[in-house]
């Protein structure tokens, strides 16, 4: 028995390997993946802040330290092998990995975006998870949907939820876990930011936006900030926090985090505001029976 079963454990080792070795052979070469980024444009945006208060600067320096946070979290959304793998290929030095390091930070993982979701890594599934990693690795769309609708109305709502993420409980069923438990160091660290550029500030419309995302990043409830997001006025504005759907393949239920801050542009706010005069103008004269008109 004995001398079978390693000769079925050597066989089945012999089947990784060469399946490790195919793998290898079909990634794309130093060559082909500075092609690939090649594709990408790089654009430098940048922003007047000459006419910003030191106090202003020291904001933005704030928000950006957060975004940096925020960046990784969505990392980390996309799929649950992300992070470990980054980190591999941090440390491969040669010119091959510097450019597979490349790419897989333009594509926040390691499958081709713009190429129908090829891998481009050895050791990434062959096709990017739909449930990126809001669900449990290994669950199908059927098993998770049952499981949804087996639930009462209230807790459906959470399972379904913008703001939560589903995990496999000790018994092998499912389980809702909200946003601010699943990442609370992160945006711990994150609200404490927030809070500190608030402080800062002397906007009153991006004071309160800033407390009140700070206060939804731990409590999960993102209406009041969100309110306050539209009511933003003044130099600064940031988005920052779980807003678009997209890499929830399943359902698209998932709110992915995100983040950027923009700097208002005097010159170009004036032109603009000269079309946004004319809007209702623009409406009365539309080619459509009035009452389709707002």
């Amino acid at each position: 028995m004995s001398k079978i079963s390693s000769g079925v454990v050597l066989a089945g080792c012999a089947i990784a390997v060469a399946l490790v070795s195919a793998q290898e052979s079909s990634m794309p070469d130093t060559q082909k993946l500075q092609a690939m980024a090649a594709r990408f444009a790089p654009t430098e945006i940048s922003a007047d802040v000459s006419k910003l208060t030191d106090a202003d600067r020291r904001v933005l320096a704030k928000l950006v330290e957060a975004s940096k946070i925020i960046d990784a979290l969505f990392l980390r959304q996309v799929w649950s092998g992300n992070e470990s793998m980054l980190l591999d290929l941090a440390r491969d030095q040669s010119p091959a990995g510097r450019a597979r390091l490349h790419y897989f930070l333009i594509n926040k993982g390691p499958w081709s975006r713009i190429d129908h979701n090829l891998p481009f890594v050895t050791g990434a599934p062959a096709e990017k998870p739909a449930a990126a990693n809001f669900y449990p690795d290994g669950a199908s769309k059927a098993e998770v949907e049952k499981w949804i609708e087996s639930l009462p109305d209230a807790e459906k709502a959470r399972a379904t939820g913008f703001f939560t993420v589903i995990r496999r409980a000790a018994g092998g069923g499912f389980v809702i876990v909200p946003y601010n438990v699943e990442y609370q160091p992160e945006l711990a660290r994150a609200a404490r930011l927030l809070r500190e550029a608030a402080q800062l500030t002397a906007e009153p419309t991006l004071k309160s936006f800033l407390t009140k995302r700070a206060d939804a990043f731990l409590s999960n409830d993102y209406y009041e900030s969100d309110v306050a997001w539209m009511e933003l006025k003044g130099a600064i504005e940031p988005t920052i926090g779980p807003y678009e759907v997209y890499e929830d393949e399943f359902f698209n239920y998932k709110a992915a985090f995100e983040s950027y801050v923009t700097i208002q542009d005097d010159a170009e706010t004036a032109k603009l505001q000269k079309f946004a005069a004319q809007l209702q103008d623009i409406e009365d004269n539309l080619p459509i029976d009035p009452k389709y008109r707002n």
